[in-house]
């Protein structure tokens, strides 16, 4: 069976299988082990899930330049998971809990507030990966890699708290989540003499939650995009294009930060830093960062209802990894 033919026949899971396992605070936080030693001499996160690692440049680094760029890049991650978590998918739940009112006790109440209660403890764990990473570069904000516009946190905001209007967060919701479950099994897949011991353990767990978390996000496609009418669908269609090819694709403000620290640390790299930052600036178009990025592979599930709905197949304008597939195609993947 090709990966293609096994990750296109997920199926769904029912919310009764969803809902959060009862676990103590004490119990999760238990499971990491934040006091013993960091191994600062290893990768943070798989190179591969790296945006410079594919950019001809990244090939005349030397393996501790290489090294220092995936560490600060491993934290710039941290930064965008934590307020992922914190400002997107935890209030998205909260407002739809709370207008659930009848319906408090039903299957899907109780996986929205295992799924906040799940955010707010990775949350924790991100913070204290940064610091564990970065104790003298992690003081306060000014320190932080994430760089996100005054004008798209307001946009964001507006969307997460209407998200009946706009379920446009269900599909980032999804898509950014199957990308940090790719990235967890990149790393899950290195030599794990190779890879942070403390990071390697975060990956772990959160694969754990984020992997139920992705069918909970299929759920609410399901229950607030799929019957809403046609314009309403290409509205929001046009909106996740948008935030896609504008924020979630192409390597950011934020990217060329994690550069400009690296080239401020490593002196010799001053000269270099020009080239560095124009390869990086042009990766949104190329074939294997789109590939690792958004692609049937990293986001088979997401990919799979683009399919579905057929204003989403002009998804591939912007994603040349995506191409829509027939019916008949994904019922041969099925049976």
């Amino acid at each position: 069976m090709t990966p293609l033919a096994s990750t296109t026949r997920t199926k769904r899971l029912p919310l009764e299988k969803l809902v959060a396992p009862e676990q103590s605070p004490a119990h999760r936080a238990e499971s990491l082990d934040w006091h013993s030693e960091f191994e600062k001499d290893r990768w943070y996160i798989c190179p591969s899930a790296t945006p410079l690692y594919y950019a001809p440049v990244y090939r005349d680094l030397d393996r501790i330049q290489q090294l220092r760029y995936n560490q600060l890049t491993a934290v710039l991650y941290n930064e965008l998971i934590a307020f992922f978590e914190s400002e997107f998918a935890s209030s998205v739940c909260v407002a739809l809990s709370s207008a659930l009112g009848n319906e408090s006790e039903n299957e899907l109440a109780k996986c929205l507030r295992g799924f906040v209660s799940e955010e707010q403890e990775h949350i924790r764990w991100w913070r204290q990966l940064s610091r564990l990473s970065e104790p003298k570069n992690y003081r306060d904000s000014k320190d932080m890699l994430l760089c996100i516009p005054n004008g798209v946190k307001f946009l964001l905001r507006q969307l997460t708290r209407n998200p009946k209007w706009f379920p446009v967060v269900f599909w980032v919701m999804l898509a950014l989540e199957e990308r940090s479950l790719d990235i967890s099994r990149r790393c899950l897949r290195m030599n794990q003499e190779d890879i942070e011991p403390h990071y390697l353990a975060v990956y772990r767990d959160h694969l754990k939650d984020e992997t139920r978390h992705v069918h909970i996000d299929w759920h609410l496609i399901d229950r607030h995009y799929a019957s809403s009418s046609l314009p309403f669908r290409k509205m929001n269609a046009w909106l996740l294009r948008t935030l896609i090819s504008k924020f979630f694709l192409p390597p950011n403000h934020s990217a060329i930060r994690v550069v400009r620290r690296l080239s401020q640390e490593r002196t010799e790299l001053a000269p270099l830093l020009p080239t560095i930052e124009k390869q990086l600036r042009s990766l949104g178009g190329d074939p294997a960062y789109q590939e690792m990025m958004y692609s049937r592979e990293t986001t088979p599930i997401t990919f799979k209802l683009f399919d579905r709905f057929p204003e989403m197949h002009r998804m591939q304008r912007v994603l040349h990894t995506y191409s829509p597939h027939t019916a008949e195609e994904n019922h041969e993947l099925d049976s």
